[in-house]
């Protein structure tokens, strides 16, 4: 997710957030909203786990804000830093077991020194491990100059994680992007990569190929409701609000997929959550009409920092509203299972196969573009783990 700026501040201008109508309240706008989108399949809430699942301290970050994590079997971290909070340095980087962290998968990489913009990060914006080891990279190419994506600087950069070596980076056409495009969130399955265009609402979907086959790329679901942000993302009962003060809204820029490849999850920063059969996304044969109709309106969640899934189908909300965790799960039973104000924007998580669910607290409404120029983080950033492999199942 990446926040919006003023023509006069530190950053580059950001098209992808809008400011709400201020003649329309928020509870209106929210109404709205789901009066449009038509009513959710029904949840089963279950009540809140008593007590909240406890969370370990598992890393710090002293200076630096950090928004996503991927776990290695080996338990090493890597580590998403957004260009845009006014923390400089790597984009990505490897923590080892000790806490010693590296630029990952180099310096050079990580070097905004280099001319070459499709060879370095500019600005990750997206992580995805997948079971074979590679770690799929999303950079938006947009740095915070101000100035427009360098030729290859937007681009799905793939890193064998067992080497450390970079296997392939796949530029994004730029015919599959808008003026003011700005992608957020990657997933891959079934051979093909889905990215949220969190700019002008859209979904890219691109085709890997086969064995050096040709990469197709494609725009689908171009503006779509379900992809653009109607309603205010609050934190702590306050409406966030960009530089200009009014209030900040961001379209598509949460996406999961299922275990099993079949359904694509995705949202807005606010919420709700939709859902779409990857097959429908993938077979080049399905019309506008056909993929208008295959969105589904999945639960009305909260805002956001970021979601992730595991292996039996349970979604995990990260909600910046409250800083609580949520889970869903494949029967569509929802529970809080953790509430701590230690979680302050709680942001991207990923949980391993064995159930253990980590997750950043970024802070990011106390970075500057979204309190009005200032940082303002409380120092350090911590890093949890939550054992959700071990929580009783939801009673209902």
């Amino acid at each position: 997710m990446l926040p919006s700026t003023t023509e006069h501040g530190d950053m580059a201008p950001m098209s992808h957030i809008r400011s709400i109508p201020t003649r329309l309240a928020p509870g209106a706008l929210a109404a709205s909203l789901l009066l449009f989108a038509g009513p959710a399949l029904a949840a089963k809430p279950a009540p809140p786990l008593d007590p909240s699942a406890p969370l370990t301290e598992v890393a710090r970050s002293a200076s630096r804000v950090w928004n996503g994590v991927v776990v290695l079997p080996d338990e090493r971290m890597i580590l998403q830093f957004p260009a845009w909070t006014g923390t400089p340095g790597p984009a990505l980087t490897l923590r080892d077991t000790d806490g010693t962290q590296h630029p990952y998968p180099d310096a050079g990489w990580n070097d905004a020194a280099t001319a070459d913009a499709a060879h370095r990060f500019v600005a990750v914006e997206g992580l995805h491990l997948t079971d074979d080891g590679s770690l799929w990279v999303l950079d938006s190419g947009i740095a915070t100059d101000g100035q427009p994506a360098a030729p290859g600087g937007t681009k799905l950069v793939r890193i064998d994680t067992r080497t450390g070596a970079v296997v392939r980076a796949y530029p994004i056409d730029p015919a599959v992007l808008h003026p003011g495009s700005y992608l957020s969130g990657v997933r891959i399955g079934r051979n093909h990569a889905f990215i949220g265009d969190s700019g002008v609402p859209g979904l890219i979907v691109i085709d890997l190929g086969h064995d050096g086959s040709p990469v197709t790329q494609r725009r689908l679901l171009d503006r779509h409701a379900s992809l653009t942000a109607r309603r205010p993302i609050t934190v702590g009962g306050q409406v966030l609000r960009d530089r200009a003060g009014h209030a900040a809204i961001i379209n598509v820029n949460q996406l999961e997929i299922s275990p099993d490849g079949e359904w694509l999850y995705y949202q807005p920063a606010s919420g709700p959550l939709y859902r779409i059969g990857t097959e429908l996304l993938t077979d080049t044969s399905i019309t506008d009409v056909e993929l208008d109709d295959g969105t589904t309106l999945w639960y009305n969640t909260p805002p956001l920092g970021g979601m992730a899934v595991g292996r039996d189908g349970t979604l995990y909300f990260d909600d910046v509203s409250t800083g609580s965790i949520f889970r869903f799960t494949a029967g569509r039973v929802y529970q809080r299972i953790v509430v701590d104000p230690r979680l302050h924007w709680p942001a991207n998580p990923y949980v391993t196969a064995d159930g253990k669910l980590y997750v950043p607290v970024a802070q990011l409404d106390r970075t500057p573009p979204l309190d009005q120029g200032q940082l303002d983080v409380h120092w350090p950033l911590a890093m949890y783990r939550v054992d959700v492999g071990a929580l009783p199942p939801p009673v209902r």
